[in-house]
């Protein structure tokens, strides 16, 4: 499982930003381990509402729209949907 952090895009009413970053090991929970989420690359994705609604389920989307975000676990199957 993978987490994915939802946000809208600026300006849109129905589009929405996905923000997927690689899996880190567990080194991220030593102290000294600053430098580790610079060395990561972020992938980001824009989708309607209706397709992640569609992916992930409408609990995704009635987060975005209480709350303006959302974080949702991705399974292998749903990333494979996004692209």
């Amino acid at each position: 499982m993978q987490e994915l952090s939802c946000t809208w895009v600026p300006g849109t009413l129905d589009v929405v930003r996905v923000r997927l970053r690689p899996g880190r090991p567990a080194q991220t929970a030593s102290a000294g381990s600053a430098a580790a989420p610079s060395s990561t690359t972020t992938t980001t994705i824009e989708l309607t509402s209706t397709r992640l609604a569609r992916i992930f389920g409408p609990r995704a989307l009635d987060d975005l729209y209480l709350k303006g975000r959302a974080t949702v676990q991705a399974s292998p199957q749903q990333l494979a949907a996004l692209t």
